[in-house]
């Protein structure tokens, strides 16, 4: 039995480079209401100053009404 000649090599396409820049839009936080941020601020400060200890986003959240990604961006914005 003969042996079959290797295919043809295919061509690839050339690699195309992408430079990819952060804008401000993209690593920017959420802009959350004085308002919000004033509250979060207060409440807190009141948790430290009652518990000895850093408020987390969960309890935050609950405590404000508000959802936890609010909550997550407002302590990150603290």
């Amino acid at each position: 039995m003969a042996e079959e000649p290797n295919p043809a090599p295919t061509s690839t396409p050339a690699a195309t480079l992408v430079t990819v820049t952060k804008t401000a839009t993209t690593t920017s936080r959420p802009a959350l209401p004085t308002a919000l941020l004033d509250a979060a601020r207060r409440i807190a400060d009141t948790h430290r100053a009652e518990h000895g200890t850093p408020i987390t986003a969960a309890h935050l959240g609950t405590r404000m009404g508000v959802a936890l990604p609010v909550a997550t961006a407002a302590l990150a914005q603290l």
